[in-house]
């Protein structure tokens, strides 16, 4: 009967010590992944955008200090850079709850700006094309009902495509270059 009681004990002490090293390593686990993943929230700066994404995203608690019915009109800005002419894409997504997007502005440091309508639910992506170097701000408009809600983004900077007469000029120089190197063939 004792070796039964210290068998009972011995493996309720192996399972808590097995608890406890899950427990550490889904620890571990979640801080690591978080690292990796930031979300900027609204009126945040995006940073100098790249070809690898950025995640943005924003929220409505629908615990207001006063209670007030109906749904609330929402306009977050995001500021970027960009270092070279660029095309910047992204999109946006209801990440919880009904939000309802209406558009995408992005706007110049110089006051001119492009806007994409966004009340097409099936295409909530944007892509502002040949944006030159400089400062932006990225505006999300949209409506949060009553409750919560949240939405998410990512927005990157793409290399704008070659023009096709820039591709004729390269075509040509690179059949210059071939004829010159069959002229410079020595004779057999």
């Amino acid at each position: 009967m004792q070796d039964r009681a210290r068998q009972v004990r011995q493996t309720k002490g192996v399972s808590m010590k097995m608890q406890v090293k899950l427990l550490a390593a889904a620890a571990v686990l979640a801080v690591s992944s978080t690292s990796s993943f930031a979300v900027v929230a609204p009126d945040g700066d995006l940073g100098a955008l790249t070809k690898y994404p950025v995640q943005f995203g924003g929220s409505r608690s629908g615990a207001e200090r006063v209670p007030q019915p109906g749904d609330r009109l929402f306009s977050h800005d995001y500021t970027f850079t960009l270092g070279g002419t660029a095309s910047v894409i992204g999109s946006v997504s209801n990440f919880f709850g009904e939000t309802s997007f209406s558009s995408v502005t992005v706007t110049s440091s110089g006051g001119a700006s492009w806007t994409k309508s966004l009340t097409d639910i099936n295409d909530l992506s944007f892509d502002f094309a040949n944006l030159a170097a400089g400062s932006y701000t990225l505006t999300v408009d949209g409506v949060f009902p009553l409750g919560f809600h949240a939405y998410s983004g990512s927005v990157y900077a793409a290399a704008p495509v070659p023009e096709p007469a820039s591709m004729a000029l390269a075509l040509a120089g690179l059949g210059i270059v071939a004829a010159v190197a069959r002229r410079r063939r020595p004779q057999a």
